[in-house]
């Protein structure tokens, strides 16, 4: 079992330990004992939960790491010619890989990237980890959405993951897909999709809301 499907196992679990465990206990049990057996088994799933989200913490540590490093590891070249395109398209990435497929304005880089990717074992072989570590990041990352959405922690964990999230968008959506004329951010679920995005917009709201700093004029 690939370690996001196992958080995907971990998490789902915990959203009804509580009450299977009281359910099960004889009805004869004073309502004290089974008040302190609920306290108990609360603390017991939430630092389960904390564990389980640190591991998926470090799955998007380990995907943004991936994604970067194909830029500068093999296949390098034909990345640059990616980034050179974007950098002259007006609408930057997004165009230029909704374009690499056959019959679009990028065909051409389209061919390259598959030339690249049939004849360059090593640039194949990083393109398929990142692929399954943001694979594995984004099921991890959902149902921990899902765990907390179930404890009323929903706030807590989107800022949590906040800036994590923002990371994997913007790496995820500078690199081609699996299927032609996408992005790697296609790799990820509806849902966290749209986590990534709303953690890359609130993090932006917040940089423009910040003060500038710079001199200022005093008065005349």
């Amino acid at each position: 079992m690939s370690m996001g499907a196992a958080l995907v196992g971990g998490f789902s679990r915990l959203a009804g330990a509580l009450a299977s465990k009281i359910e099960a206990e004889p009805s004869s049990l004073s309502p004290g004992w089974l008040d302190r057996a609920r306290e108990k088994s609360s603390r017991h799933d939430a630092a389960r939960a904390e564990n389980d989200m640190d591991r998926t913490a470090q799955l998007g540590s380990e995907a943004v790491e991936a994604m970067q490093a194909l830029r500068q590891g093999p296949g390098s070249s034909i990345m640059a010619a990616i980034a050179e395109a974007a950098a002259n398209n007006p609408g930057g990435m997004s165009a230029v890989l909704s374009e690499m497929k056959p019959g679009g304005k990028y065909e051409s880089l389209h061919g390259q990237f598959v030339s690249e990717k049939e004849n360059n074992q090593a640039f194949a072989s990083h393109l398929e980890s990142a692929a399954e570590k943001l694979g594995a990041y984004g099921k991890g990352r959902e149902a921990a959405q899902k765990i907390a959405e179930t404890m009323g922690t929903t706030a807590r964990v989107e800022q949590r993951f906040a800036q994590i999230d923002a990371q994997i968008g913007k790496e995820a959506e500078g690199l081609p897909g699996t299927k032609p004329g996408t992005s790697m951010i296609e790799e990820l679920s509806e849902k966290t999709k749209e986590l990534v995005k709303k953690a890359a917009e609130t993090l932006a709201s917040i940089f423009r809301a910040a003060p500038k700093s710079g001199p200022t004029m005093s008065p005349g």
